[in-house]
């Protein structure tokens, strides 16, 4: 048994046991885990960018996962890859790292994958090991430990100032886009309050915005190379 009383050290009930009283606890047995998401494994494989190779290679390696380098380049590959919608770093730090929770989804694209890269099959005993480290939104992933944290940070940016004078010149440019940008500021109060995220609209459509911000680097495939 236990009781529950008023502490001097810090002010809140403290939990005493007595050992010497037998109690007995109904617990209730959960034994049907339900996943918040499921995904499904590439039909090839991953693939790992040549700079990463080195360092995520050793890692697969110590777990037993088989992987092979890529000696020939695969130029415009069709591959799938996963664009973070949201990113939430954790504070403090697990381990001197910083635990990070991402978002979004895997997208058909088109990619040049250089030689040295890393494919790992799917055709493998360890897949499932392979997918909790690879796919960025396990708990455990490669990602959810921060070794991917730099492709979750911007980089590039334009001054706010030089967006001002940048906007002006695509409105008056673009009538579709003056459009789109006067209904979405009818639509979306809180886009319309916010002078960030109505600049933002337009630095997203620039040139000069930065594609490979929030980019995870890993690749999926769903053919083997070569």
């Amino acid at each position: 048994a236990y009781t529950r009383t008023p502490s001097d050290v810090s002010g809140v009930l403290v939990t005493r046991y007595d050992e010497s009283t037998p109690a007995t606890w109904k617990i209730p047995l959960r034994d049907d885990m339900v996943p918040v998401l499921t995904v499904a494994a590439p039909r090839g494989g991953y693939l790992v960018p040549a700079a990463h190779a080195a360092r995520i290679g050793a890692k697969l390696a110590r777990h037993g996962i088989t992987f092979r380098r890529l000696d020939a380049a695969l130029p415009a590959s069709a591959v799938q890859a996963f664009r973070a919608d949201t990113v939430a770093l954790e504070t403090p730090t697990v381990e001197g790292r910083t635990p990070t929770t991402v978002t979004g989804s895997w997208r058909p694209e088109t990619h040049d994958v250089a030689a040295g890269a890393l494919f790992v099959p799917a055709a493998q005993p360890k897949l499932r090991l392979a997918m909790a480290l690879l796919e960025p939104q396990a708990p455990d992933s490669f990602v959810a430990w921060g070794d991917f944290a730099a492709a979750f940070e911007q980089k590039e940016y334009m001054e706010d100032y030089v967006t001002e004078a940048v906007a002006r010149e695509m409105l008056a440019a673009d009538p579709a886009l003056k459009a789109t940008f006067e209904q979405r500021l009818q639509d979306d109060p809180a886009f319309a309050a916010s002078p960030a995220k109505r600049l933002e609209f337009f630095y997203r459509r620039h040139p000069s915005w930065d594609t490979r911000w929030n980019l995870y680097p890993v690749l999926r495939t769903d053919t083997v190379p070569d």
